[in-house]
């Protein structure tokens, strides 16, 4: 397994496990009729977007010392294809969930909600792309 498809699973797993965890969360606190508003929103992404840099951080460091030369190594041609495709998959995700979006929001859904979705399709997005990357480094495309 190659240094950046590590990577990839590092992103894939940390996004997974902080925003599962925020989005398990926020359910429960939905489907329960607390306040869904910013008294609850807005704690909790503080906490998920600090827990992902720290889970981020933290593991990209600890293989970047367990494999030094390659972290330094520059990304090859190959590499550079597996990125620019990951990306455009998981723009297309992302352009489709925003204009599923709007269209909520233009049929009157309540706007928090929207924006927590919103939040959700970025989610989605790259978790789109860390799989899309995983999968064109184990395909050898």
């Amino acid at each position: 397994m190659s240094y950046r498809e590590k990577r990839a699973w590092i992103a894939l797993l940390s996004y997974c496990a902080v925003f599962g965890g925020y989005f398990f969360f926020l359910w429960q606190a939905w489907s329960l009729d607390e306040a869904f508003g910013r008294e609850l929103v807005f704690p909790l992404l503080a906490g998920a977007v600090v827990a992902l840099v720290i889970a981020a951080v933290v593991l990209n460091v600890a293989l970047a010392l367990f494999s030094p030369k390659e972290a330094t190594a520059p990304t090859d041609e190959r590499e550079t294809m597996i990125d620019l495709k990951a990306e455009r998959i998981a723009s297309y995700t992302l352009s489709t969930g925003v204009v599923c979006l709007v269209g909520a929001l233009l049929m009157g859904v309540n706007g928090m909600a929207v924006a927590v979705f919103l939040l959700a399709g970025l989610v989605i997005s790259e978790l789109v792309k860390s799989a899309a990357q995983i999968a064109y480094f184990r395909r050898g495309a």
